[in-house]
């Protein structure tokens, strides 16, 4: 699904349904403290790291560590940009 499809998923919405909770349907559970945002900075990926994606300010932090990240900035494969509306999990 896409941005377009879910805004006109949203238009065609009854009145009535547009004030209750968004759920997320997994196998096994449902997600409802769901937010929705835009990104304020870039968000990166370490390759060689599983710990998930962060925003470029925190992947300049780590370069800091000249010998852990020596290619500084192309150490990490950039994933969404600034601006990217995204859905996320309110844990």
């Amino acid at each position: 699904m896409n941005w377009r499809q879910l805004k006109e998923f949203c238009i065609n919405l009854p009145e009535q349904e547009l004030d209750k909770k968004v759920i997320l349907w997994r196998e096994d559970e449902a997600i409802t403290a769901i937010e929705a945002m835009q990104l304020e900075e870039d968000h990166y990926l370490d390759p060689e790291d599983e710990m998930g994606c962060f925003p470029e300010s925190t992947a300049k932090s780590f370069i800091e560590d000249v010998d852990a990240y020596p290619d500084g900035m192309d150490s990490f494969k950039k994933v969404y940009d600034k601006g990217n509306p995204i859905l996320w999990e309110e844990f």
